[in-house]
């Protein structure tokens, strides 16, 4: 089973260093110009004799990747038209009280918080956000309901953010949660996994 994970394109909120998980930050006009450029890139690299199932998270900057993968796949295809799946368990990790803050603001304005989540990373709950633990579960119960959903052969193209394609490479390269930050995904960025028999294959991770 051939896996493809897409991160979204440059943001506001990535290029002013702050935490934002759940917000819906803008693309900037480099975010806008990588999604045309990656989705060009999958038109001409997919195999068009396979069936493609796309699934996205909901938030803005995923869901103008995907329509544009969307269109771009479509426009070479007569039959078996894509069409994508929002999945609200593919957004990113929820940093509650964090978003839209940088470190230093946090630090300021919540150094309790601040403090007890470096001291406990994976399972301190920031306040009306989620642990890391939470989020990463989340994503994976999320990749294994889509991997039984379709045909084996058929493309799983998922579009989705940074801390997610983590979270799918640890699960399933069999690493442990804390193997995530190894992976420095950029944005736009793909990765490839090929999983046979229930064993993970790293493919590829390619610069956008």
């Amino acid at each position: 089973m051939e896996w493809i994970f897409i991160r979204h394109g440059e943001t506001e909120d990535n290029i002013e260093k702050v935490f934002a998980g759940w917000t819906d930050s803008k693309l900037t006009e480099k975010g806008e110009r990588q999604v045309k450029a990656v989705a060009k890139k999958l038109q001409q690299e997919l195999d068009k004799s396979k069936e493609i199932a796309l699934y996205s998270s909901p938030l803005h900057r995923t869901k103008v990747l995907a329509q544009e993968i969307e269109k771009r796949i479509n426009k070479d295809r007569n039959t078996s038209m894509v069409q994508s799946r929002y999945m609200e368990d593919l957004k990113e990790v929820n940093f509650g009280i964090f978003e839209g803050l940088s470190q230093q603001e946090i630090e300021n304005r919540y150094p309790r918080e601040w403090k007890l989540l470096m001291e406990n990373y994976g399972n301190y709950s920031i306040p009306e956000g989620e642990t890391l633990e939470h989020f990463h579960k989340r994503i994976v119960k999320t990749l294994d309901k889509i991997k039984d959903e379709g045909n084996e052969e058929d493309i799983r193209l998922i579009i989705t953010h940074g801390g997610g394609i983590q979270s799918a490479l640890v699960h399933f390269l069999d690493l442990p949660m804390e193997s995530r930050w190894h992976f420095s995904i950029p944005n736009t960025g793909i990765v490839k996994i090929e999983v046979v028999n229930g064993f993970g294959i790293l493919k590829s991770i390619c610069p956008p």
